[in-house]
């Protein structure tokens, strides 16, 4: 179970001391830092403007350029825009800029759920969707004629499969409705997943 607590940022909207106004934001999911893709794209940058800074100081002090920079300004002027190779490095870079686009605009860290933060004193929490899946599971086990259980819990379902040993898988699956959907409701998640149970038989 992982249930990360960081001081909520107060929000824009808050009610007066008074208590009288609007009700606070909803907490809002946690954004990723996305550490490793800020450390790659800064370390290619760096490279090919070091190497590019280098290379022209290189040659303003009167030395000869590199084969690598004589390479790369032979090819541009012998390709043209509709050559293959351009064109595939083209896609290639639109690719990789709207990859960094939708990073820089996404939140991630889909596997925290925000948890509600009312009658708090600026907190926030959530809990790992592995949490939510364990509890759910546990929840399937106790309820009478259940024998095995495999839950996968989402953003916005968890999908519970359970083997039932005995009794009426219908009358079974309407317990197990009621008795997962009180337990998702006391996990007090802002946006609780929706229920979905299928049953079969067990041997």
């Amino acid at each position: 179970m992982s249930t990360p607590v960081t001081p909520a940022p107060p929000a824009a909207d808050a009610p007066p001391a008074d208590g009288r106004g609007a009700a606070p934001a909803r907490p809002r999911r946690y954004w990723s830092v996305r550490r490793n893709a800020s450390a790659v794209v800064a370390l290619v940058g760096l490279f090919l403007a070091g190497a590019v800074l280098y290379e022209e100081i290189y040659v303003h002090t009167g030395h000869a350029a590199h084969s690598w920079r004589k390479a790369v300004t032979n090819y541009l002027a012998e390709h043209t825009l509709n050559d293959s190779w351009v064109i595939a490095g083209a896609a290639v870079a639109c690719v990789l800029g709207l990859w960094l686009l939708v990073l820089a605009a996404t939140p991630g860290l889909r596997a925290l759920l925000p948890m509600d933060a009312a009658g708090t004193t600026g907190m926030r929490a959530a809990l790992d969707r592995g949490a939510v899946a364990s509890v759910l599971h546990r929840a399937t086990l106790e309820v009478p004629g259940v024998s095995s259980a495999a839950v996968r819990a989402g953003r916005r379902k968890a999908v519970i499969r359970a083997g039932v040993r005995f009794g009426e898988h219908e009358q079974a699956r309407d317990a197990l409705v009621s008795v997962l959907s009180a337990e998702r409701d006391r996990l007090g998640l802002v946006r609780p997943p929706t229920i979905k149970v299928r049953v079969r038989g067990s041997r």
